[in-house]
């Protein structure tokens, strides 16, 4: 909440500073849209080690794999179990990636809305 007994440059400064703040919070919000992105952009990194031949995931991307698919559900983590190696690991992510895009569809889809009467039914 903004005081009242500032001057209007500082509220102005407060002001941009929510702006942003909430700006950031929705850019960063756990949502299926967003985790989708994460997923696209783990499992490019995930397609680079297969093309180097690297066998298991390095620490930092398993980390950040680990903390998306515990966002999604339980399960994820089960399948994915302490395996890191980049096979095992990428079918888990297609897997969460599927769901999530059924997800994703499912929020963009218009929901019907109420229809209010403006008239009463006359009773016979």
């Amino acid at each position: 909440m903004i005081e009242p007994g500032i001057g209007r440059i500082e509220r102005t400064v407060l002001e941009i500073a929510q702006h942003r703040f909430w700006a950031w919070q929705r850019r960063t919000a756990a949502t299926p849209r967003n985790q989708l992105r994460e997923t696209d952009e783990l499992l490019g990194v995930i397609e680079e080690c297969r093309l180097r031949r690297v066998k298991f995931i390095p620490a930092d991307i398993w980390r950040r794999i680990v903390h998306l698919l515990g966002q999604l559900d339980k399960r994820y983590t089960e399948k994915l179990g302490i395996d890191r190696s980049v096979e095992r690991t990428s079918e888990v992510l297609f897997e969460a990636q599927e769901d999530l895009m059924l997800a994703a569809r499912a929020n963009r889809r218009p929901k019907p809305s109420n229809v209010i009467p403006l008239f009463r039914q006359a009773s016979d």
